[in-house]
């Protein structure tokens, strides 16, 4: 049982690489449905439209909040997939510069990304937490079907914070890799992608 990955009971690397492992395992799982469920707004959105827009046709009375709907739910979405995209990389980048690089040059040029993302996303969760109790405190309605314009935060607040973990578990990676270990991901995306 004496391999590269066998530590001795009670030595602190064995116990929290492991622990590490599990906690990245987690919220990949956490990213990876929370990502599905934006997939379901977007479906939703597009069977309301569709139906708005038939019976518009059909009938000249579309759904009349469909629009109002659509404005609330899209940006719930489109916060929904951020998470994911940090995890997975599946951001956008422009490959051709750094095609040439070595695999630990590409780590420390995706350490200063995570990074980056680390103090975007905690940025972020800040001033929509900020937006998000101005909200509650003067509440505003959407004009059909009077839904309070704070209900889209919480979800939006739970896609930043993910968007937190995931961008922790990007940088631990790329760290891992500019040491020459294996990332986390490697896992992650085979767990990810059952």
């Amino acid at each position: 049982m004496n391999g590269p990955n066998h530590q001795a009971p009670g030595s602190s690397p064995g116990a929290t690489a492991p622990l590490a492992a599990r906690c990245a395992r987690g919220a990949a799982f956490l990213i990876r449905w929370w990502a599905v469920l934006g997939g379901l707004i977007v479906c939703g959105l597009a069977v309301m439209t569709a139906y708005s827009a038939t019976m518009q046709v059909l009938f000249r009375t579309p759904f009349s909040a469909s629009y109002e709907l659509t404005k609330l739910f899209i940006g719930v979405a489109i916060f929904a997939f951020l998470p994911y995209c940090q995890l997975t990389g599946a951001n956008v980048t422009v490959d051709i510069f750094t095609e040439s690089l070595s695999a630990r040059k590409k780590a420390w040029m995706s350490i200063l990304s995570a990074a980056l993302a680390i103090a975007f996303s905690g940025l972020l969760l800040r001033q929509m937490s900020f937006g998000f109790q101005d909200y509650i405190s003067f509440p505003e309605v959407t004009p059909i079907l009077q839904i309070p314009l704070w209900t889209a935060f919480p979800p939006i607040l739970v896609s930043l914070a993910l968007l937190l973990a995931a961008s922790v578990i990007t940088l631990t990676d790329a760290l891992r890799i500019a040491r020459g270990k294996p990332p986390f991901i490697d896992t992650l995306t085979e767990h990810v992608s059952e």
